[in-house]
């Protein structure tokens, strides 16, 4: 029937990865085949105890159980300007600076609905999360995928984005430390990527959701960079943090204008963050550096075994600087990514092909540690 055709802008929507893979996933498990799921990045640690309590507790109360403040609790955005000027020695305006969101993805999605008119273009990273160039396509944008490259340690060349691209690009989507790749960018970076984004006038959205899962090399923020926070919005997520992933629990920080340009599209769309889970966000922020270290620790772990495991394989071209990923080239027989994780659920592995995340994805793999170390060591016995 003509009248429920989709619309264009959702009928341009690739498959969303992750959902092709879930359905793969119950098809197997229908068929009573048991598999190490090592394809998506839902940590299996718990959330820390006390975020738990603080929860539970606060979830009661009245004024909880009401609309929340689109702006986010004034305890929550404090708690965000105490701890981004401990880690990063960045100073935030509370109420001007910093947006709570229902999750990072959230308000990565919604940024464009607030600056990109139809036909300006949006830098996406390839490989990069799926969720950029969706947010492009439902803003009726045209997408540009960026390299991100192996002999270029997985950092965007500028050089090599066509003039007619930057001067019609409205937003670039930068993140790093970088899923899937694992990279980390270095102070250099970071500041070519400021001025390029000044030079052409491009809002510069960083997602920085993976800051504290990191083993030797410390990550930066973006807004550390000198005239950043003229084009930059940053966004930070509980999820990866504090393993937080079902409470949908982020902010973004930055740019006064685009931060209230997002509030505007935001007050449209949803009505808060249920105010018991910024109360948890608060309370994780505040007290819970010792879990955090603790976390770093149990994924380094992971980390080390898999890599040596997969070494001991054969496994070449394997990157595991940050994160809770490892990003590997797939063997050599196999020509294309998605016959090897085809490959590997037969085996009974589920693991995420390159191509997913982008054209210039193709030829790896990644593999997600947010399973335990005996369901680690079990993946590398099938593989």
């Amino acid at each position: 029937m003509a009248r429920l055709a989709l619309s264009k802008r959702i009928k341009n929507l690739p498959p969303y990865l992750f959902a092709d893979i879930d359905k793969k996933k119950r098809d197997l498990r229908s068929k009573g085949v048991k598999l190490v799921d090592l394809s998506i990045g839902d940590p299996d640690i718990l959330a820390p105890k006390g975020v738990i309590k603080v929860l539970c507790r606060q979830s009661g109360l009245k004024e909880n159980q009401k609309y929340a403040l689109d702006g986010g609790k004034q305890q929550l955005k404090e708690a965000v300007k105490v701890w981004f000027k401990k880690r990063f020695g960045v100073s935030l305006n509370k109420d001007k600076e910093i947006l709570p969101l229902i999750g990072s993805k959230e308000g990565l999605v919604h940024l464009p609905l607030s600056f990109v008119n139809p036909g300006d273009y949006v830098i996406v990273p390839s490989p990069g999360y799926p969720g950029y160039k969706s947010a492009a396509i439902l803003a009726s944008a045209k997408v540009y995928e960026a390299a991100l490259l192996e002999e270029n340690q997985f950092l965007i060349d500028f050089n090599r984005i066509p003039r007619t691209i930057r001067n019609k690009a409205k937003l670039m989507y930068l993140n790093y430390p970088n899923n899937p790749t694992t990279a980390i960018a270095p102070k250099h970076f970071l500041e070519n990527a400021v001025k390029f984004c000044s030079h052409y006038g491009i809002i510069l959205a960083y997602d920085n959701a993976y800051s504290e899962i990191y083993f030797d090399k410390k990550p930066q923020s973006i807004l550390e960079i000198k005239g950043s926070k003229e084009i930059t919005l940053e966004f930070h997520s509980f999820s990866k943090t504090y393993c937080m992933t079902g409470f949908r629990i982020g902010w973004a920080c930055g740019n006064k204008d685009l931060i209230a340009g997002l509030l505007k599209a935001k007050t449209n769309i949803d009505s808060g963050i249920f105010g018991a889970i910024q109360d948890a966000g608060a309370f994780a922020l505040e007290e819970e550096d010792k879990y955090v270290d603790n976390l770093r620790k149990k994924f380094r772990e992971r980390r080390d075994m898999f890599v040596k495991g997969i070494e001991a394989k054969g496994f070449s071209g394997i990157y595991a600087e940050s994160t809770f990923y490892v990003w590997t080239k797939i063997p050599r027989k196999y020509k294309k990514s998605y016959d090897f994780a085809e490959h590997l659920l037969d085996k009974g592995i589920a693991a995420t092909p390159g191509v997913g995340f982008g054209k210039y994805g193709e030829g790896f793999v990644r593999f997600s540690l947010t399973v335990n170390t005996s369901q680690i060591k079990k993946a590398l016995a099938l593989i």
